[in-house]
């Protein structure tokens, strides 16, 4: 018995050993692998109205719009669809009867707005013009105001410098555009 008392020994310190140590190292382990209290629950992007400008229209643009914004993704680049609300330009009681949801989009949270009855943007021929899903779009330098230059109805969209990926919004957009609004007949030379 004497020989079998020292031979359980060694195993017995072993595992008194080896079982806090193999405890603590799955601590740590668990730990570095799992995300951060704050990171489990990212706050909620805010969804609430958008307060936005209408632009005046004709009925007939009116129309074309009202096709485009009742047809909009629920989605544009990974941003949730919000809300709009808001007056014609040039008319706090209420515009010309078109509501903002009927020709203005809004995505993301701070909001990227599409605003269909833009002002049409002047381009030279030899402009940089991008063409995104079938849709020729001008950009400002800091690509952050874009607007469609090959379309009977230009569409305008507003991208806030928190997001990094406008074009992501716009081919998602520019999918829908090209489908409702209808070609211009005159477009830049690079929009061929």
């Amino acid at each position: 018995m004497g020989s079998e008392g020292k031979s359980r020994l060694p195993a017995v310190v072993a595992t008194v050993v080896a079982v806090p140590v193999a405890v603590v190292a799955g601590v740590f382990v668990f730990n570095a692998m799992a995300p951060a209290a704050e990171d489990a629950h990212p706050a909620q992007a805010d969804l609430s109205p958008v307060s936005v400008d209408v632009p005046e229209l004709s009925e007939e643009d009116a129309l074309v719009c009202l096709a485009l914004t009742a047809t909009a993704p629920e989605s544009a680049g990974g941003l949730a669809a919000r809300p709009v609300e808001g007056d014609a330009v040039g008319d706090g009681a209420g515009g010309t009867g078109i509501a903002a949801a009927e020709v203005v989009m809004a995505y993301g949270d701070p909001a990227t707005v599409a605003t269909c009855g833009a002002e049409p943007v002047a381009v030279e021929d030899t402009a940089p013009v991008f063409k995104l899903n079938g849709v020729c779009w001008f950009s400002d330098e800091a690509g952050r105001e874009w607007t469609t230059l090959d379309r009977q109805v230009p569409v305008s969209v507003s991208v806030p410098e928190e997001n990094e990926q406008p074009v992501d919004v716009l081919n998602d957009l520019s999918t829908v555009i090209g489908e409702k609004v209808p070609a211009a007949e005159d477009a830049p030379t690079g929009c061929a």
